[in-house]
């Protein structure tokens, strides 16, 4: 499920716009339940839409009957339905909270992405055969029960954090973390090279192994890159987005968020004086290491070293603490 961009919001605008006062209503009750309070207002209501659909990166909503069904996939809560692997496309926020629930007590490490795939399927019989259930790969209620009685509410650590936790093959000594940035190739090619070599340099002289998504005037496409960031499994993976907009985003989903991401991505708020900002974004949810994104013009404000140092300072406090 990717994002449609321009082309999503011109449908959902068009499909708002030619609902009944009851469907209205019931919209609103369905936008409500997933979490996304809205009012009377229709323009508002139109936006309220057009957020759920980015959040969850949706696409292909193109009348009414797709967006119900998002928004009933959206809003399951673990045990409302049986969840089996014979379920043609089962997909939802239940199966989101299933991957983080068993990610937290160590029974599943890929991407959170809320679809109920083999390695679901064998994450759950792990933890069935752990606790003496019925291994069948279905969660029914025993097993809903059985997860629930083991998790602790009120912990402080994230759900998720099996899979945005400090990469596992992280070497000690004076070289101890390995940083992967992804790059967006724009500007002159002496303004890449400028912007590639100041990221090196800044990375060795802080004690940091510097790896790249992609070389300069070459691009990699999304799905691409997140299987280059998850085979690699660095320390940090860091993406820049060029944009009017200045923030930086850490990984935040409905159930959960990147405890170590939104630690990183509030130190380089207050490096670089911009705000810090939970995303549920493809390259945020579905690569496995910890990863911020930075949003802004970088080749007019150069700040590396700042933020190289920054990403240090926050990283060894990780370890520290």
């Amino acid at each position: 499920m990717l994002k449609g961009g321009l082309k999503i919001k011109f449908d959902l605008s068009s499909i708002v716009d030619n609902l009944s006062n009851e469907e209205v209503e019931d919209l609103k009750n369905k936008l409500n339940y997933v979490g996304y309070s809205t009012n009377q207002d229709i323009n508002e209501l139109k936006t309220v839409v057009e957020i759920f659909v980015d959040d969850n990166n949706l696409e292909n909503i193109n009348n009414k009957e797709d967006l119900w069904k998002e928004l009933i996939n959206f809003g399951y809560k673990l045990g409302d339905r049986i969840l089996s692997f014979n379920t043609k496309e089962l997909y939802g926020s239940d199966v989101e909270e299933l991957q983080e629930l068993l990610s937290r007590m160590g029974f599943y490490s890929e991407p959170i992405n809320g679809i109920y795939s083999n390695s679901v399927v064998e994450a759950v019989t792990r933890f069935q055969e752990n606790r003496g259930l019925t291994i069948d790969g279905v969660v029914g209620l025993n097993t809903v029960y059985e997860i629930r009685n083991l998790v602790r509410p009120g912990q402080e650590i994230s759900l998720n954090e099996a899979i945005k936790s400090i990469s596992p093959n992280l070497t000690t000594g004076t070289i101890g973390f390995n940083v992967c940035f992804d790059i967006p190739n724009l500007g002159t090619y002496k303004e890449q090279i400028k912007f590639y070599d100041q990221i090196k340099k800044s990375c060795i002289n802080h004690g940091i192994i510097s790896i790249f998504a992609s070389e300069i005037n070459e691009e990699l496409n999304l799905e691409n890159k997140i299987q280059y960031i998850n085979n690699l499994q660095p320390t940090l993976f860091v993406s820049f987005n060029n944009s009017e907009e200045e923030s930086v985003n850490f990984f935040k989903g409905r159930f959960s968020e990147s405890v170590v991401g939104k630690k990183v991505a509030e130190h380089l708020s207050e490096t670089l004086k911009i705000e810090s900002i939970g995303k549920s974004s493809n390259i945020l949810k579905e690569t496995k290491s910890v990863g911020v994104v930075i949003n802004g013009k970088f080749y007019q404000k150069l700040e590396i070293d700042n933020l190289v140092q920054s990403l240090v300072d926050s990283l060894k406090n990780q370890f520290e603490n």
